[in-house]
Parts: structure tokens; sequence; C-alpha cells
């Protein structure tokens, strides 16, 4: 294990690791839970003192969260996620598999409940991963109400096409310089008097000012904003109207996407204040499947 620092972050769940690495004096575990997505795999980690730790790799270093695990010896161990079955496979030990929309369900219901923001009322659950699932959860009642194909993997193939960004993280900094009004059409644009009763900057068409100037060549900032701005602004719109079909009147908002992605953090936010809907973003929401199955490992 690499050697870093992990200074707890007021207000949020236990410590959070840089990419890849975690704390060297991190040597055994009351409990771990796995989930092991299709682009990353997140670990929650509990100490016996109770304190959580969070991690991070990508999928194909699964061996190195094997290695991991063999060293911190936990007692419990919870796996979820689609590449589960791998890191059952070569794990050598008993280990709870729950549905990966239950582990989620109960991550989620921790997380709000340790942030003071648990209720009685249903709410729904929107995890943008590689993709996005939406799931309605009623106490520990968890059903998935929808989804979309628009997550983290089509942020990461566009943003490789347009911007030779080759990582989430890459891209998500690239995105957070630029300015998506100088790719996307806006409302602004097309009603420059405020014709209609429609905010201004509101998107008019993704990527449509392009079209408009094709001797401009676009700069990869902008490209990666607009690519943030397009991903963000559909799942939101989407899932403010499942909630309303679901009839619930909030939607919690997680999955690795939001790493350090202040732009698609902003646009869920906006969307929904702007559509009367409210919206949580889990401080570690992208590792809500990971603390659920640690809370539902054996």
């Amino acid at each position: 294990m690499s050697p870093n620092s992990t200074a707890e972050m007021p207000g949020e769940l236990g410590t959070f690791a840089p990419f890849g690495e975690f704390d060297e004096t991190l040597d055994s575990a009351e409990s771990v839970g796995v989930d092991s997505g299709a682009t990353l795999v997140k670990l929650c980690i509990r100490r016996s003192g109770g304190d959580l730790h969070f991690g991070t790799w990508p999928s194909p270093s699964r061996d190195r969260v094997l290695a991991l695990l063999d060293d911190l010896a936990p007692e419990r161990v919870g796996i979820t996620g689609c590449g589960s079955p791998g890191v059952l496979g070569g794990l050598g030990r008993q280990a709870a598999n729950p549905i990966e929309f239950d582990a989620w369900g109960h991550g989620a219901n921790h997380m709000l409940d340790r942030q003071g923001l648990a209720g009685d009322e249903a709410y729904l659950l929107v995890s943008i991963g590689t993709g996005t699932s939406a799931l309605l959860v009623d106490g520990d009642r968890v059903e998935r109400v929808g989804g979309t194909a628009l997550g983290g993997g089509t942020a990461l193939g566009l943003g490789l096409t347009l911007t030779d960004c080759r990582s989430h993280s890459e891209l998500a900094a690239l995105a957070a310089r630029g300015d998506r009004g100088r790719v996307d059409l806006l409302i602004s644009d097309v009603y420059p008097d405020s014709e209609i009763p429609l905010a201004a900057e509101a998107t008019a068409a993704a990527f449509g000012k392009l079209a408009r100037s094709p001797e401009e060549k676009p700069l990869p900032e902008d490209l990666a904003a607009a690519i943030m701005g397009l991903v963000a602004e559909n799942i939101a719109l989407l899932s403010i109207a499942q909630a309303r079909a679901a009839e619930v009147s909030r939607i919690v908002y997680g999955g690795s996407t939001l790493i350090d992605n202040d732009r698609v953090i902003d646009t869920v936010r906006l969307l929904g204040a702007v559509m009367g809907v409210e919206s949580i973003v889990l401080p570690r929401g992208s590792h809500v499947g990971a603390l659920g199955s640690m809370l539902l490992g054996t």
C-alpha cells in the first residue's frame, strides 16, 4: 500500500484516499465493502474503531484490490457490482454478494442519516456511473424505475474523441476551465430579446453553435465543458421526470462520475432548483454501493 495523506474533510463521511492508494498505516479492517463496476472498483473500509476509509481503483486493477483485502483480513466482506464474480472468484473466502441496487439503497440511506438528511419519505436515488440507474428508495425497499445509457462512460468516450483526454480526472479538470456557451447554442442565441419565458443561459441545442461557425475551431476546455453539460443536463431532466412519475419530491445523486466534477454537480443542482425538485449530491456518493455492500456484508 502506498503512503499518502487522507485528512478528514469536515462534514463528510470518512477519509478519501488518492486514486489507487491507501495510507500504509491502514493494516487491518473490521469490515470491507467492494463495488466492482465496469470502469472503477470502489472500496469502503471500516476499522475496529468505526472510522471509514474510501478508495478507488481502475477495474483492471482487481488483483491489487484482492491483495489489499488479503492484507486487511476483514471479519466481514460484501461485494457488489457487475465485476463482483471476478472479485469473489479470487477472494478465497466467504463474502456476501448483495444485489447492486440493494447495496446502493442501503448505502444512500446510511449516508443521508449520517448527514442529518434522512427522512420518512421515499426518494429517487440516481447513480451516475458508466451508465445511469434511477432507483426508488422507500425505507429498505429499493426498486429500479429507470435509467439511461448516458453516464460517465459517455463523457469519457466523447472526451477521448474530441479532446484526447484519457481519464475522468483529466476530463473533469479540463471542463472546469471551459465555457460551454462557446459550443452549445443557448436560448439567448436564438431569442436575443427574451421573447419567450426561458432562461437566456438555458441550452437550446447541445453542440449547436459549432454548426453555425464551422470555421472556428473550439478550444478543448470548451468542448470538455459542453460534454459534461450534455451528460448532466439530460440525466437531470430524465431524473426529474422519473421523480415526478414516482410522485417523490427529492432526488439523491451518487456515482463515480461525480468525483471532482463540479460541472456535473452544479448542473444537476441548478436544474433541480429550476424545476422545483430538491436535489442532494451525496458527499461520498461515488462509494454509495461500496458502503452499502459493507453494511450488508457477512
